[in-house]
Parts: C-alpha cells; structure tokens; sequence
C-alpha cells in the first residue's frame, strides 16, 4: 500500500491497516525513526495491569500515561 505525504506533512493511514492495529479517530500514535523506516506504534495507556507486567518484566519504564 502506499500513502501520500500532503505539503502540510500530513498523511493517511490505510483503512485496511488502520483496522489491523484497531486504530480508531482520537487515538494517539508514538512516531519513530530507525534506519530509514518510519515507524508508528497505537500508543497505549498505563492501566495497573500493565505497570504491573512492566514491573514484573524489568522492563525500563519508558512508555507515557495515553
């Protein structure tokens, strides 16, 4: 698939993959850089069952409240 980049650096997400990652209207995404790929990640929240499995994994906490 591919995307187009508007002049004001806006694109669109592919229905078809915005539905793979259940990527709704409001939804906030981490952006990224890495080796000439862009990548977008469904930023999510930090409820206490996911602290926890952080906590339990020795996992940096690096990820936001959403």
């Amino acid at each position: 698939m591919t995307a187009k980049v508007s002049v004001k650096g806006q694109t669109v997400i592919p229905e078809a993959i915005r539905e793979m990652a259940r990527i709704k209207a409001g939804d906030e995404l981490d952006v990224g850089y890495s080796s000439g790929l862009i990548v977008m990640r469904k930023r999510k929240g930090l409820t206490p069952r996911r602290v926890r499995a952080l906590l339990l994994a020795g996992t940096p906490q690096d990820d936001r409240p959403g």
